[in-house]
């Protein structure tokens, strides 16, 4: 296996991005389209009592709608299909290459056949059009209301800084933890499989070793359940920013109903991709990480060492 994680990623899926990439780009554009029209039905076809263009606004609204869901639908289902590949790929080199007498433990063997390898493919499926997807609906639907309102746009943006920071901070806690956790698995499946309980040569004992997992998993999700709480909160601070800024305008006539409906929508529709983008950057070190394992095990495996770093 490659040194790289990402690497690793072109070697097995190149094709297969290039394709999924072509979908991703033709799907991030259409969030663009809502906003506009939530705006244009507000302003125009309801200030007007236009109802012909109300119906016409709502009709593009829906096919809208329909085609970016059918993208999304036929871009989610390609990914699946890349992640089973790679895993299948990846358990098929794995347990071609075990049946040698490698040195490996038989719970890591097992470990990764069974669970990481699915870790691994998933992640290649997403590796590449997920940020991809996520960051162009952030930058465009950020440059589409710093473009119709600077000023309610950059009370929006402001407020996505704190999420960013927080996860930054707690992202290395959370990698050692994994790392541990993933390590003591392939401890404890070994000493099973061994019989350890009963085994004075194995050196572990399973309720030990369960016992660590219980207070590492318990770690873990208290420290990602407070990042995710705070995120929570700074979302809703951000739609209150917006509802009071764009309020105080109103009041001064310095905008318009539509957009401070468009932006709220906007905001929303910018902080889930955000969120999104967040997420990945903690699957990517994680990852990162638990594909080391991987590779360092495959490597002795095939009896050609560990990977470079």
């Amino acid at each position: 296996m490659s040194p790289s994680l990402y690497r690793y990623v072109l070697e097995v899926s190149s094709r297969q991005q290039i394709r999924l990439g072509l979908l991703t780009l033709a799907v991030f554009p259409l969030s663009l389209a809502p906003l506009e029209l939530q705006r244009r039905i507000v302003n125009y076809a309801v200030a007007h009592s236009a109802v012909e263009l109300l119906l016409a606004y709502g009709a593009l609204y829906l096919a809208v709608l329909l085609l970016q869901g059918g993208l999304k639908f036929l871009r989610d289902v390609y990914m699946y299909e890349i992640a089973e590949g790679v895993t299948r790929l990846l358990r098929g080199k794995f347990v071609q290459q075990g049946q040698l007498d490698s040195g490996i433990d038989k719970g890591t063997k097992q470990a990764i056949i069974s669970a990481e390898s699915e870790k691994v493919g998933g992640f290649v499926a997403e590796s590449i059009s997920l940020p991809v997807l996520q960051a162009g609906t952030v930058v465009s639907i950020a440059a589409y209301m710093l473009a119709i309102e600077p000023l309610i746009a950059m009370v929006a943006i402001v407020f996505l800084v704190p999420s960013v920071v927080v996860v930054g901070l707690a992202q290395p806690i959370l990698n050692r933890l994994s790392r541990s956790k993933i390590t003591i698995v392939r401890a404890l499946s070994d000493a099973v499989l061994r019989d350890g309980r009963h085994d004075p040569t194995s050196g572990a004992d399973p309720d030990a070793l369960i016992g660590r997992i219980y207070d590492l998993r318990l770690r873990f999700a208290k420290l990602k359940i407070a990042t995710k709480s705070f995120n929570q909160l700074i979302t809703g601070l951000g739609l209150l920013g917006i509802l009071l800024v764009g309020g105080w305008l109103a009041i001064q006539g310095r905008t318009e109903i539509g957009i401070i409906v468009a932006f709220m929508s906007g905001y929303e529709r910018m902080t889930g991709p955000a969120r999104d983008l967040l997420n990945f950057y903690r699957r990517l070190s994680m990852m990162r990480m638990q594909y080391r394992l991987v590779a360092d095990a495959f490597a002795q495996v095939t009896g050609s060492g560990p990977p470079a770093q």
